[in-house]
């Protein structure tokens, strides 16, 4: 009678928690990668990234290459269900978070201009959506710095 009450494998999941490197490919406008440090919890998250756009090393163009160092944090919408509501895991998260620190544009093609705005203040509010499987967790975000859409996957350490 037992085998009747049993929850399917899905529904067991649990949310990801705990820390995390966050490895991705970045698109739109430019092409770039994405390396961060996630820590995860219930209600938010605490981020620390680098994000480039390299796209102007393989193409002739005056554009510059991006490189930027952010700090910030998230807060995981369905955390509140699962923490006040006792709900479960659904298999996936939303994320909405903010992001925000140093960026350098550098350039073999630099003028005088492009070397005083070398660098710049990002903000980068990020919209997330994460999905836990059994092969890892992945995620697809889009944000305010370029490039824009962000794919990968969430490494436990």
């Amino acid at each position: 009678m037992s085998f009747i009450c049993a929850q399917p494998a899905d529904a067991q999941r649990a949310e990801p928690r705990g820390r995390f490197v966050q490895l991705g490919t970045a698109a739109f406008p430019g092409l770039g990668l994405s390396l961060g440090s996630v820590s995860a919890r219930t209600l938010y998250t605490r981020e620390i990234h680098l994000l480039t756009n390299i796209e102007p090393a393989f193409r002739s163009t005056d554009d510059q290459i991006k490189v930027a160092a952010l700090i910030g944090i998230s807060f995981r919408v369905f955390g509140i269900e699962r923490l006040i509501g006792n709900a479960g895991y659904r298999g996936f998260d939303i994320d909405l978070g903010l992001r925000a620190g140093p960026g350098l544009s550098f350039s073999s093609r630099d003028t005088k201009v492009d070397k005083n705005r070398r660098f710049v203040l990002l903000v980068d509010p990020v919209a997330r959506i994460s999905r836990a499987s059994k092969a890892g967790v992945f995620y697809a975000e889009v944000g305010a710095a370029t490039p824009s859409i962000r794919l990968g996957a969430w490494i436990p350490w």
